[in-house]
């Protein structure tokens, strides 16, 4: 049965894990509570990949005292050998009495069996508490398993009337420095920022992340994917000045261009399958977590395919005027029965910005 204070220690797990915010990728972030006689024995979370999982810190803290408590855990423990042994065997070697799990794990390789082995070793489970908190916070890695696509976040800076710059191209700044460090904290919980050869062209940026808080957590900057069909960039552009990071050029054209060991080209075919050709071949490269900045004809064709899962908008109070350039660059809805649906998922408010998170 599940009371509340099943309730209470599992959201304990879940604020654990957010600390492998931007260190544990690719892995799922994961924490563990070890209980027994309401006390709190051991508690751990996954901090990197290959390092030990929250589970075997939660019960290495425990000792003696794991044999027949309660593990709080808010993804079902490992069966499988990746780089660090099985939690789940570790559970029943501790004699742990009881496992409550946030929600099963979408890896095949797990989903589910961890919690059938502990069953049948006599370990008393109980899943799906808190659930829907515990998928949302690893909602790219069950994006990723149940989709076979990355997750992909599209981000937006614009004034109130949904405009991304004057009709001169003029755009630094629409919104807030509060709101552009924002951005810095979104790229570092990226795996790969995604743009386009005509947005780097223009405004010659880094695309990485700069603030200092944000970077002393990460082992490496987010790779960079940039969609540039003629292969028009140029060595002099700071992307290429970005060091640590690894950049991934899709293309549609032949000529191969030599912009260093770090660039990798990917040649492409021109057909309405290219969007999607591209972001599986991130998935293929470990990315899972796919972050967007771009101008609106990628933006636009990236909402019409359905490809957005989360449009984060950064909204200024500022109006720039009918001639300024709209952040979507949809024009061709001509009945309210094609318009594109989202979801509010939260606002925040950044300085006098509007920091407006959207889901499919």
């Amino acid at each position: 049965m599940i009371s509340e204070i099943d309730k209470y220690y599992l959201d304990m797990t879940l604020k654990l894990a957010e600390k492998g915010e931007f260190t544990v990728y690719p892995n799922p972030k994961v924490g563990a509570v070890i209980v027994k006689n309401n006390k709190i024995v051991g508690s751990g979370y996954h901090k990197s990949p290959g390092s030990p999982h929250a589970e075997a810190i939660a019960i290495k803290q425990a000792g003696l005292k794991a044999k027949k408590s309660t593990l709080y855990v808010n993804l079902e423990p490992c069966t499988h050998f990746g780089k660090t042994p099985p939690c789940v065997d570790l559970i029943i070697k501790n004699q742990i009495k009881r496992v409550v799990i946030g929600n099963y794990d979408p890896n095949p390789l797990v989903n589910k069996k961890s919690i059938t082995k502990l069953r049948r070793a006599g370990i008393s489970v109980s899943t799906g508490i808190l659930k829907q908190r515990a998928t949302l916070l690893n909602k790219e890695f069950y994006h990723m398993h149940q989709e076979k696509m990355p997750h992909i976040t599209v981000k937006v800076g614009m004034s109130l009337d949904g405009k991304i710059a004057l009709g001169n191209g003029h755009s630094k700044w629409i919104t807030s420095i509060e709101s552009r460090l924002d951005v810095q904290r979104e790229r570092a919980k990226s795996s790969v920022i995604l743009s386009t050869v005509k947005t780097i062209i223009k405004d010659d940026p880094l695309l990485n992340v700069r603030e200092p808080c944000y970077l002393k957590q990460l082992s490496k900057q987010p790779d960079l994917a940039v969609i540039d069909n003629q292969l028009n960039l140029y060595k002099d552009l700071n992307i290429f000045n970005v060091p640590n990071r690894k950049i991934i050029l899709f293309t549609q054209s032949r000529e191969i261009k030599n912009f260093g060991k770090n660039v990798e080209t990917i040649q492409l075919p021109n057909d309405n399958q290219y969007l999607k050709r591209a972001f599986r071949s991130l998935l293929k490269k470990g990315h899972y977590k796919v972050f967007v900045e771009s101008g609106p004809t990628l933006i636009s064709n990236l909402i019409q395919k359905r490809l957005v899962n989360e449009l984060i908008l950064y909204v200024s109070p500022k109006l720039l005027g009918h001639s300024s350039k709209s952040f979507s660059g949809i024009n061709n809805i001509t009945k309210l029965s094609d318009k594109i649906n989202f979801k509010v998922h939260d606002i925040l408010t950044i300085k006098d910005d509007l920091k407006i998170r959207l889901v499919r």
